[in-house]
């Protein structure tokens, strides 16, 4: 007796102690669920914003394209309106070439806004075509799943169809026969046998129909059933398809713009290259006629960028004054040598490096000063007009630290660095379109010494000096520190 208290009081402790654990594993595992879940809630939130904010980026910048291409197109109206007012004659003056510059810059533009479009188009378009592609296989799954509901439904009602057909044909024997016939031909029996073999089998038929009834009633219950699952199908199925077809007439929209602002872009082009060339032909009789050479103003931007591109490297390595020794290319001992022999050709930490001397003495007309084109193209120094053959000077003492020979952009051209400012900038000053140079890279030069022959080389109209001031690799007004 007592060891069966004892198992049955035992059972109860590990009852409780089983209860007791399973509501706290509940009470643990609920909120990591529930943590679990907020966090992925969060996640898909975060995800759905980030969307949204892409999406709305994506429609400002469209409507800015738009706005831009509308107001560019406005522009370049009004200027070729103008254009049309100068007579033959009146093409080869500054102002007649400054509006066509100016027609030029608009063009240019415009061809930058019509790339940007197409670029966003094409984007869009990758984008779509990766939106299709799933949304092609989900309803390839649809319709499959569809069309096997349909069939089976369309069998369901087959099978409906025959046993109602049945029942149809029961009920009109049954009407047309009547209680009464089936009442006679009870009465009619020729014995209690005959009644009660005619009893049992009506009684048999009328079970039979109401069995058939229920059948009918149940098929059809199936097939209302079928019927609605197969209407939430077709729900389903319509609105995948309704998706794809938007995505595939937006794809087809963006294809479009890409293909109208390409041919656009090509016809835009034709025009531009016209007009740099017209523009190119009027400066160069303009600049003749005037004697003030200057360097025409639709250099390919290709071209000017490699330049620009290859002076800003040399200019990122310059060290400071206290540090170097000499430019480049000659042998250490010989660079050391030459440092030795004239220890201040750097200035390190004064403004006198920026009290610069005119480059070509005794010529101070300029042709072009620093600042914009009517293009909008920068004109990043000061030209000087002179006679090929006059003298190009150093306007600071300090070290040759390029020489190059081009037949392009600036073509022979010098840089000279002077040292640094009391700011510590590096002060660097550049030469152009020279006919010959009379120095190498690594030569200590001093204020005035003559570096190079003008002339007319690279992207210039005649002979002249092109003149630029560097401070920290960024080109500054020249005027600001000439004649100091």
């Amino acid at each position: 007796m007592k060891n069966s208290l004892t198992k049955k009081l035992i059972c109860i402790i590990l009852s409780v102690i089983f209860a007791v654990s399973s509501c706290c594993l509940t009470a643990w595992a609920e909120p990591n669920e529930s943590e679990s879940v907020s966090q992925s809630e969060s996640a898909a939130k975060d995800e759905k914003d980030d969307k949204k904010q892409s999406d709305k980026k994506k429609k400002e910048l469209e409507k800015t394209l738009k706005q831009q291409k509308k107001e560019l197109n406005e522009k370049l109206k009004k200027s070729q309106k103008k254009l049309n007012e100068y007579d033959e004659n009146a093409k080869t003056t500054e102002e007649y070439i400054d509006l066509l510059d100016e027609k030029i810059g608009i063009l240019d533009k415009e061809l930058q806004v019509l790339t940007e479009e197409v670029e966003e188009a094409r984007a869009k378009v990758d984008e779509l075509k990766e939106q299709i592609k799933p949304l092609k296989k989900q309803l390839k799954v649809l319709q499959k799943r569809y069309d096997e509901a349909q069939e089976e439904f369309d069998k369901l009602h087959d099978d409906f169809t025959e046993t109602y057909n049945m029942y149809c044909l029961r009920l009109r024997a049954m009407y047309i026969s009547g209680n009464e016939s089936l009442l006679a031909a009870l009465l009619c029996s020729k014995d209690l046998s005959q009644f009660l073999s005619r009893y049992e089998m009506i009684k048999a038929v009328a079970k039979s129909d109401t069995e058939l009834l229920k059948e009918v009633n149940a098929k059809m219950e199936k097939i209302i059933t079928k019927q609605g699952g197969l209407n939430e199908r077709k729900a389903v199925l319509k609105a995948a398809k309704a998706e794809l077809d938007a995505k595939l007439d937006e794809r087809k929209k963006q294809q479009q713009t890409v293909e109208n602002d390409q041919e656009l872009i090509a016809k835009k082009k034709i025009i531009l290259d016209d007009d740099r060339a017209e523009s190119d032909r009027l400066f160069a009789v303009y600049t003749k006629n005037a004697k003030m050479y200057t360097e025409f103003r639709n250099e390919d931007e290709e071209i000017a960028k490699k330049v620009n591109d290859e002076i800003n490297a040399l200019l990122n390595g310059l060290k400071s004054p206290d540090e170097i020794t000499t430019a480049v290319t000659k042998d250490r001992s010989q660079q050391e040598k030459e440092m030795e022999d004239e220890e201040k050709s750097l200035y390190d930490g004064s403004d006198a490096c920026l009290s610069l001397g005119f480059p070509v003495p005794g010529h101070y007309s300029v042709s072009c000063a620093y600042g914009y084109y009517s293009n909008g193209k920068p004109h990043t120094g000061i030209d000087f007009p002179c006679p090929t053959g006059s003298r190009v000077c150093a306007a600071q003492k300090g070290v040759v630290i390029k020489v190059r020979r081009l037949n392009y952009s600036y073509g022979y051209y010098v840089m000279v660095y002077h040292g640094t400012d009391s700011k510590g900038r590096k002060i660097v000053t550049l030469y152009a379109h020279n006919s010959s140079i009379l120095v190498s890279v690594g030569q200590n030069v001093a204020k005035g010494q003559q570096l190079a022959r003008s002339g007319s080389t690279g992207n210039s109209t005649g002979p002249h000096c092109h003149f630029e001031v560097i401070v920290d690799g960024a080109k500054k007004n020249p005027a600001n520190y000439l004649g100091k």
